[in-house]
């Protein structure tokens, strides 16, 4: 053969053995799926699996996108691609039992229709056009289950919001769940609340009165920082615990979403700062002050705060604290699965008992620098320096909430309290039906909205903690389908430069004691001098002022002047070591990387001219 046809037939064949092996892969490959990712972005969890594998019909998705509308968006173009591909894995791993249709809904057509009538939540456009972004799910007798809006904030329950729609569909009705709270959760109340929102799609909620006589025949008890209650409510709930053995408590020392001012501007009518469950902790096996908050100086939120020269300075707040995975137990189906750390906000502390047939098991707990705090003091919001004056660690990391199992006796053991509800004493239980699951969490706080999502007027609403996450795993593991506590969390596929971010703050810490010991200098100078022109010692028009005194005026001055100038060469230093930082990675990881490929390829080329020479 000719070397002047040997290129171009090498050519050839390379691109027909690369199109016949993409026809091939995507024969015989078209399920495979390999999924290299850090966090295993489109890696199916086992609960999915499960779920799937138990399906008996086929279940049909169709995906309603208005991709023309959504091309102007990108980054709801970007998050569009993410979930069809997450959709596909679904298709793929189900052997044909999930269907994935994409529909296109065009404005006025049939298609447009029929999302508006299942339920989709359309968003408006700049052209006034509809962008519809959801998911309708039907198995083959009509039953139906929506997504009305796939919301890139909540990509971190991606994987949740999906497999419950199969959930949905296969079950023949929503569990039942009783609420009992004093805070303004209820639909009647308008106060808008992510968790609460979340169970309202999920569950059949029942909201149990102030005054509550009964409690209905639900399959989980949820009680959320509870009012006063009575000793026959007590007794009420006491016999639940018994009978069906489900129950959630979260309960709280300080809680600061009980006492947010309403739209008048005071807090709520009877608003309790702390609550509990009087008889019953003890007899479960769990001590508990309601006087004693948790706090953590290792694991503090940042939190801004304006020093007494007027400048805002982040810091570390010790009563505001996340818990990462060495807080979070790892064996527990409710909290193994948890990738965004959780947020409290001054919880209570947990001590658990021995019991004989009793195991309780810590869920959280903070880190060996925990510490305990009166909550008379913590309602006062000290500052972080305060906090920090006499900080003593506690021997044992305060326990924030636990899963108490096994067989409880009654709190009750005399029978039902004299009261103004009637009690059947032929009904009263002493011990449990069957094992009890019940799960203690001292805190409230942690399911408000602002301690896990984040709003950011360019980026919009975002989780940034697994709060809800886990408040929803135990839901499910008490009232819900356990498969779905096997879910975790989606990482979002948003990846923020934490290297980066980390030489930022060290480079800020190599400049902060300076900088503070600067500042205090400056305070101290300028304080001895509004001292001595204050009591007319330094000034030049008073004829009885001493010499010294105006020396050592102007010598504060001018030691006031060179301190803020070497406070400002400090920040301006600091700024340069930024840009430096800055530009060293943009050397290292855009330019170094091609400038490789390029030598490799020139020293090829170096290498294959020698070897033909020789």
């Amino acid at each position: 053969m000719k070397r002047t046809f040997f290129l171009p037939l090498m050519v050839v064949s390379l691109l027909l053995v690369f199109l016949a092996g993409n026809q091939l892969a995507g024969r015989w490959l078209g399920g495979a799926r390999l999924d290299l990712t850090q966090n295993g972005l489109y890696r199916l969890s086992p609960g999915s699996v499960s779920v799937m594998d138990r399906l008996e019909e086929p279940v049909e998705w169709r995906f309603y996108y208005s991709r023309a509308d959504a091309a102007q968006y990108p980054a709801i173009r970007a998050y569009a691609t993410r979930v069809r591909q997450f959709l596909d894995a679904y298709a793929d791993r189900s052997g044909g039992r999930i269907r994935v249709i994409e529909i296109d809904p065009e404005p006025f057509s049939q298609d447009e229709d029929a999302a508006i009538a299942a339920g989709l939540t359309a968003m408006p456009t700049e052209g006034g056009d509809r962008l519809f972004f959801g998911l309708v799910a039907r198995n083959s007798v009509d039953d139906q289950a929506v997504i009305p809006l796939f919301r890139e904030e909540a990509e971190a329950r991606l994987e949740y919001e999906l497999t419950r729609l199969i959930v949905d569909i296969e079950r023949p009705q929503r569990p039942r769940l009783a609420v009992l709270t004093s805070l303004p959760l209820s639909p009647d109340d308008g106060a808008p609340n992510t968790f609460i929102a979340e169970l309202n799609t999920a569950y059949d909620l029942t909201w149990l009165e102030r005054d509550f006589a009964s409690i209905p025949d639900v399959a989980a008890l949820l009680i959320l920082h509870p009012g006063s209650l009575t000793e026959a409510q007590y007794y009420l709930i006491d016999q639940f615990a018994l009978e069906r053995g489900r129950i959630l408590a979260f309960i709280d020392p300080l809680a600061h979403v009980a006492l947010r001012p309403g739209p008048d501007g005071l807090p709520p009518l009877n608003a309790r700062r702390a609550s509990d469950l009087g008889p019953l902790l003890a007899r479960w096996g769990v001590q508990y002050d309601r006087e004693t908050v948790s706090m953590d100086r290792q694991l503090g939120l940042p939190v801004e705060i304006i020093e007494s020269d007027g400048r805002a300075r982040r810091r570390a707040y010790p009563l505001w604290f996340s818990l990462g995975a060495a807080q979070i137990s790892q064996t527990d189906l409710a909290t193994a699965t948890l990738d965004l750390g959780l947020n409290f906000g001054s919880p209570g502390a947990l001590v658990a008992g021995d019991l004989p047939g009793v195991e309780i098991t810590p869920l959280l707990a903070t880190s060996p620098d925990g510490a305990r705090l009166d909550a008379d003091i913590a309602a006062g919001a000290p500052g972080p320096d305060a906090l920090l004056q006499d900080y003593q660690p506690d021997t044992d990391p305060p326990v924030l909430a636990v899963r108490i199992t096994g067989q409880i006796e009654t709190a009750f053991p005399d029978g039902p309290p004299a009261a103004d509800i009637a009690f059947n004493p032929g009904q009263h239980r002493q011990h449990p039906v069957a094992p009890v699951d019940i799960v203690v969490v001292a805190d409230a706080d942690w399911l408000d909205d602002s301690y896990y999502v984040r709003n950011d007027p360019g980026a919009g609403s975002m989780f940034v903690a697994d709060n809800m996450t886990l408040a929803l795993n135990l839901v499910d593991m008490a009232a819900g389908d356990p498969a779905l506590v096997n879910l975790r969390s989606r990482t979002p596929s948003f990846r923020p430069m934490t290297r980066v971010e980390a030489l930022r703050a060290d480079a800020e810490a190599r400049y902060i004691a300076t900088q503070d010991r600067l500042e205090s200098e400056i305070a101290e100078a300028e304080a001895r001098l509004d001292a001595l022109l204050g009591s007319g010692q330094a000034s030049a028009l008073v004829t009885g002022s001493r010499q010294d005194d105006r020396d050592e005026a102007v010598r504060l001055r001018d030691q006031i002047a060179r301190t803020r100038t070497q406070l400002r060469d400090i920040e301006r230093d600091f700024r340069r070591d930024i840009d430096a930082l800055n530009a060293d990675l943009q050397f290292w990881t855009i330019g170094v990387p091609p400038a490789l490929v390029i030598l490799f390829g020139i020293a090829g080329s170096v290498v294959r001219r020698r070897r033909r020479r020789g």
